[in-house]
Parts: structure tokens; C-alpha cells; sequence
């Protein structure tokens, strides 16, 4: 019987606070947050399971005893778990990042964030492409379509003939595809980390990435991901995963009833 090749470890950055989802957070990390059944982060571990990923590291820092507990509980069978923490989770992401690096140091990772919902088809995607380029960094590139609200809250990709990124950001004027919210690293990244500030999101990151020409786009168009901010993201993420969502735990412009219509409370 043959046997699967092994796969690079993961990294999800789970440590802010969700001050965008306001009164959702006060009494729970917002990867705990449910959509039907489920917390946000379960969606993303069981596509890393399901895509042949066994090694997973999660930065935490906001409630991080709540959610260490809460995971050492329900982790996906085969999946081995290990946690950095991150004190400074109110301040950018690179600091989650940084606290990662004594786990990872000196391997490729696939890093994302528990916020963003990931099937394995993406996954699957973003190490096929890894594979077929080992020497490259890789971001989860869409180019399908979004409604407008969507859009101008999204991180878009400029890129080149051949697939280099040339720019990433939310403010492109001129732009090919999504930013899906996953990526395959590179040890190379912490040469980009050690030249930006210290304290920026992972967006100045990887634009330094794509500054020195060593960012990659991995198509991934028409896999399911979803990217929950606000309200009304965890909204729209149930309409389109058709699970329900509690409308007690939502405000009457977002409430969500069983069967996916607005409702007031």
C-alpha cells in the first residue's frame, strides 16, 4: 500500500481579539465563534486534516486557555497540535508571526488565519503548487467574482505574466485576483520580516515578498474560502455554507433565521 508524502507543517495565526465583531468577542475568542455547529476555526483545521496536513501550529493570545482547551478538545483526528503564544495580540499580526518562528524556523509552513474559512480544495490547491515549486512563496490566488461589499473589504493580487505577484493589497487600482488568505512560506520570509517594522500586519510582509520577486500566485479559483470580519461576513459565510446561525448573538440588521432569512430580534 502505498503511502502519502508528508506534508509541510501549518501555521494559523489565532490571537487577535475580533474588535470588528464587537460584543461577539467580549465573552469568547473569535475562533470559537459558531457558524451552524461549528467554530470558525474547525473549518479551516479539518480542510488542513483532510489535505494531508498533521503538524498545525496555532498562534494564540486573546482568551488563549479558552481556546487552547477548546482544541486540545476537538481537534481532527490525525492532526497533531502545538501552540505559540502571542502577548502582543493587539497590535499587527506580525507579531503572531514572529511568535511562530521557534516552531517552523528553517522549514517551508503553510500559514493562514483562523478567521479565514478554507476548504481542502484550496488547500489541496496551494500545496500542489508548492510541489510542482518548491522554491517558491505562494499566496491562494481567486479570480472569481465577489458581490461590491466583499470586494472593497478584500486584499487583492496584481499579477504578472507567469504568475509573479507584483503587488498585494486592499487600495490596487489595478488587480488580477483575490487574496484567498493562505500561503505557502518559504524559511526566506523572516529575511522579509526582519526588513519591515516590527509591528505591521502580514499584508507589509508579503508586499516586501513581492518587492524582491519571490511571491507566487497558486490558483485556486472556485474553491470554497470565506474571509469573516464582521457581522455581516458571518452572515453571508452562512448563506453560503447553508448552516443557520444563532440570532440571538446578532444585531437585528444581521440576524439570520434557520432557513437563511433576515429576521428581527
Amino acid at each position: 500500500m502505498a503511502t502519502r508524502a508528508r506534508t509541510i507543517p501549518a501555521v494559523v495565526l489565532a490571537a487577535g481579539d475580533g474588535g470588528r465583531l464587537g460584543a461577539h468577542t467580549a465573552d469568547a475568542p473569535k475562533p470559537l465563534l459558531r457558524l451552524g455547529a461549528r467554530p470558525l476555526i474547525d473549518y479551516t483545521l479539518c480542510a488542513l486534516a483532510e489535505a494531508g496536513v498533521e503538524d498545525v501550529v496555532v498562534v494564540t493570545g486573546y482568551r488563549s486557555d479558552q481556546l487552547k482547551e477548546s482544541l486540545l478538545r476537538r481537534r481532527p483526528g490525525g492532526v497533531r497540535l502545538s501552540f505559540a503564544y502571542n502577548p502582543q495580540f493587539y497590535r499587527g499580526a506580525s507579531y503572531s508571526l514572529r511568535a511562530a518562528r521557534p516552531l517552523v524556523d528553517g522549514q517551508s509552513f503553510l500559514l493562514t488565519m483562523s478567521d479565514h474559512l478554507l476548504s481542502t480544495e484550496l488547500v489541496a490547491g496551494l500545496l500542489d503548487a508548492a510541489r510542482q515549486h518548491p522554491e517558491r512563496t505562494f499566496v491562494a490566488a481567486d479570480s472569481e467574482e465577489r458581490s461590491p461589499r466583499y470586494t472593497q473589504e478584500a486584499t487583492k493580487l496584481d499579477i504578472a505574466p507567469g504568475g509573479r505577484v507584483t503587488a498585494i493589497g486592499k487600495g490596487l487600482r489595478h488587480w488580477s485576483a483575490f487574496d484567498a488568505g493562505a500561503f505557502v512560506v518559504r524559511p526566506s520570509i523572516w529575511d522579509a520580516v526582519n526588513a519591515v517594522e516590527e509591528d505591521c500586519e502580514l499584508g507589509v510582509i508579503f508586499s516586501e515578498l513581492a518587492r524582491r520577486g519571490e511571491l507566487y500566485a497558486a490558483d485556486v479559483s472556485g474553491a470554497f474560502w470565506y474571509d469573516v470580519d464582521t457581522e455581516e461576513d458571518l452572515r453571508e459565510a452562512a448563506e453560503l455554507l447553508e448552516v443557520p446561525l444563532d440570532p440571538s448573538r446578532l444585531s437585528p440588521r444581521v440576524a439570520v433565521a434557520v432557513d437563511g432569512d433576515p429576521m428581527p430580534v
